[in-house]
């Protein structure tokens, strides 16, 4: 902008210049041609009357003058006089137009070139009293020479204005362009400028509010987007359609822990993952089943719905990876309790219905019915027991149990436990022995006094159910930190069942679970507990010398 209003300025005073000194020049020349024509005319004049007063012999005093050409013809055209040539060699001058006009008019003038001189000359040819005709000219060339004389002036002027001009316009320009490079566009109405840009400026505050909003409108939803995409729990993973990843989340890069950058191939090479992604490329929703780092994950992939390239491709992808790890275990685990439910139900009933059959086929001796009756009602006792643990974990699973809801005395609950156990234990020749706080004070936790009760009962009777003749159960409850300990002198259990035993149905020996009546789901109901109050769970165990089970609050 600053060098075309420069050019513009510059070029355009000097045009004006350029053309005001060529019309100069012309009123110059005809102004100078003008005086040559009245100083030809006068000299003629004075010329003539003196050569009237004085005779021709006049004309001899100015014959050495350089200056005008003065020529005396006599009446028959005979040249007397010429101050530049001698007469003598002159042709007969009466057929020149100013001479013959001269002499019908009294005075001619004319401009025509000369045969004598070889110039444009300009005659001005009067008749003298005698009759002759007095004739005096000057070439055009005099003109020119006092133009050219006058034009160097001229063009040192234009010479010096182009420069004035020059200097002019850059200042010009530069205080033009200053305002406008000055220009605030952050706040377009706050510039003081010329009255044209008012529009724009106007314009420009509209579109700075626009662009603003605009801009405040896709941050907050790139802040959402981001806050949304990084903390949501699935693996989120966004494709353009030549497979590069242009999003991958905290959570997906937690899983596969490579670079989110470049093609997908990079973040995960197996082929459950690289199969849907490129179905999902290629316009077809894809899901699978990915083992990885120990977890499962469930991949969805589908393409993107933004729309399609020139080739009918979608733009991208977008894929998905569910951890259903807890799911799959889950219901594997709902699998395994299921067979195992059906299995542990099936045993007592089998041998319900075998004794039944038996009397009711009236085979049994009646001194034996007691016998019979009483192995149906163990039993049947087995089996509720069975039930009553199955819904008590039931419950638990599904969080259907009295929820924490205020402070539990675990000081009294253990000495209602052992109280409700004693007459088990004294069949089972095991001894109970409770060593609580001191001075019996109370040691609350936070819970549901039924789920605590559940917890005590389960792993006291576990003590005194697996333990050996004689044998003893001790209770240990201590108050900072809370810890509730039950160790037992019995058979123990070997490290590698330790790990299972909190497992449902799972039984390190089968045959003394039957003979004790255990339905194999007593330590499953604590570990359930432990974890719906938030505490510690430990077992130390040594086959042959006893185990201790250790809850800590």
């Amino acid at each position: 902008m600053r060098t075309t209003i420069f050019k513009n300025f510059f070029f355009l005073s000097a045009a004006a210049i350029l053309v005001t000194t060529l019309l100069i020049s012309v009123v110059m020349y005809k102004g100078f041609y003008r005086d040559m024509r009245v100083e030809v005319e006068q000299e003629a004049k004075y010329i003539g009357a003196a050569v009237d007063l004085n005779g021709a012999s006049y004309l001899q005093t100015i014959e050495d003058i350089r200056g005008d050409r003065v020529t005396l013809i006599a009446s028959d055209g005979t040249v007397v006089f010429d101050n530049r040539q001698k007469p003598s060699l002159m042709e007969n001058h009466l057929d020149r137009p100013e001479v013959a006009a001269a002499l019908t008019q009294g005075s001619s003038e004319g401009v025509r070139m000369s045969e004598t001189l070889g110039q444009q000359t300009f005659y001005h040819a009067i008749k003298l009293a005698d009759g002759s005709i007095l004739r005096v000219a000057n070439t055009t060339s005099n003109v020119y020479t006092v133009a050219a004389i006058n034009l160097v002036y001229v063009a040192l002027i234009c010479l010096v204005m182009l420069i004035l001009i020059w200097l002019l316009a850059k200042g010009q320009t530069e205080a033009i362009v200053a305002p406008i490079n000055r220009l605030d566009l952050e706040n377009p109405l706050s510039n003081q400028v010329y009255d044209e840009f008012s529009p724009l400026l106007r314009k420009l505050e509209q579109q700075n509010r626009l662009i603003q909003e605009t801009y405040n409108t896709l941050k907050r939803e790139r802040d959402e987007f981001q806050s949304i995409t990084q903390n949501m729990n699935e693996g989120l993973i966004v494709l353009n359609g030549q497979g590069e990843m242009l999003l991958v989340n905290k959570r997906a890069g937690a899983i596969f822990g490579k670079a989110a950058t470049g093609h997908y191939l990079t973040l995960n090479r197996s082929a459950e993952f690289r199969e849907v992604a490129e179905k999902a490329l290629q316009g077809t929703p894809a899901e699978s089943q990915l083992s990885q780092g120990g977890r499962i994950y469930h991949l969805l992939a589908a393409p993107s719905a933004a729309g399609q390239g020139s080739d009918g491709q979608p733009e991208g992808a977008v894929v998905l990876a569910l951890d259903v790890t807890e799911k799959e275990e889950t219901d594997h685990l709902r699998r395994e309790f299921s067979g195992n439910v059906s299995h542990e139900l099936k045993t007592p009933l089998t041998s319900i219905l075998g004794y039944a059959e038996i009397m009711k086929a009236g085979i049994v001796p009646q001194a034996d019915m007691p016998d019979f009756a009483a192995k149906i009602y163990s039993e049947a006792k087995r089996m509720i027991a069975l039930v009553e643990d199955i819904l008590k974990l039931s419950k638990l699973d599904e969080g259907l149990g009295e929820e924490a809801h205020g402070p539990v005395d675990l000081q009294e609950v253990c000495k209602g436990v052992m109280n409700r156990l004693e007459a088990a234990a004294e069949a089972a020749q095991v001894s109970l022995e409770f060593d609580g706080t001191e001075g019996s004070q109370p040691v609350y936790v936070m819970g549901s006094l039924p789920m605590l009760d559940e917890l005590v009962f389960n792993l006291c009777e576990n003590a005194i159910k697996y333990n050996k003749r004689p044998g003893q159960v001790k209770v240990t409850l201590t108050a900072e930190p809370v810890c509730l300990t039950v160790a037992d002198t019995g058979i123990g259990i070997a490290r590698e069942h330790q790990e299972r035993v909190f497992e449902r149905f799972y039984r390190v020996d089968k045959s003394h679970s039957k003979m004790t009546g255990g339905t194999g789901l007593g330590l499953s109901i604590v570990k359930h507990v432990v974890k719906r109050h938030g505490a510690a769970l430990e077992l130390e165990s040594q086959q042959g010398k006893g185990t201790t089970i250790r809850v800590c609050f």
